[in-house]
């Protein structure tokens, strides 16, 4: 199976090679358009869809749910999204996948199958929202970027622990309207969870 690293190496090979036979005053254009046509070739596949992740059906039910969603989106669009969430792409190389990996070392095994089982239900809860077409969702990139760093730096496993369950707090309190988007701040988190993070979010 070729690698999405070795389709952008491929890309950029095509593009120089046929950048030369275009005329320099198109040029920019060209490259754009060929960039924009392989970038295409290369979106997730739903046909593969992987076991280590939860199953499309989990997510078919929280599209129909969204009627405002489904009137600007496909459901296709929706479970592409859903795949880059989980396995990050061309922009954002990391995915759900890798914040599930970055699990410190439990005092006891239950308790990191306990966290690890607890991760899973937030990136659900995260990913259906954040699938969601820009101008109908309540998650953002910036909260995602900010939520993954968090549990990221946390420097334990009960930090850790307690960071993904104050982040699941905030979802419910976003989704239900009694957060705003504006709330979600670093400076929250660094708050309740007496974490430096490093800003910007």
């Amino acid at each position: 199976m070729v690698q999405v690293e070795d389709l952008a190496d491929h890309m950029t090979a095509v593009v120089r090679r046929l950048s030369k036979a275009v005329n320099s005053s198109r040029r920019p254009l060209f490259i754009a358009a060929v960039c924009l046509f392989l970038a295409s070739c290369i979106g997730p596949n739903l046909e593969d869809w992987p076991d280590s992740i939860p199953q499309t059906q989990v997510f078919i039910v929280a599209y129909d749910a969204d009627e405002e969603n489904q009137g600007r989106q496909s459901e296709t669009e929706y479970l592409e999204w859903v795949l880059s969430f989980y396995q990050g792409n061309l922009a954002y190389q990391s995915g759900w996948q890798d914040i599930q990996g970055y699990v410190y070392e439990a005092p006891a095994p239950e308790a990191e199958q306990e966290l690890l089982e607890q991760l899973s239900l937030l990136g659900i809860a995260i990913g259906s929202e954040w699938s969601k077409h820009n101008d109908v969702r309540q998650i953002d990139t910036r909260m995602l970027s900010l939520w993954g760093s968090t549990i990221q730096l946390a420097p334990d496993f009960d930090t850790q622990k307690q960071t993904v369950e104050v982040i699941a707090i905030d979802i419910d309190l976003l989704l239900s309207g009694s957060l705003s988007k504006q709330d979600i701040l670093e400076e929250r988190y660094a708050d309740i969870l007496g974490l430096e993070l490093f800003g910007d979010f």
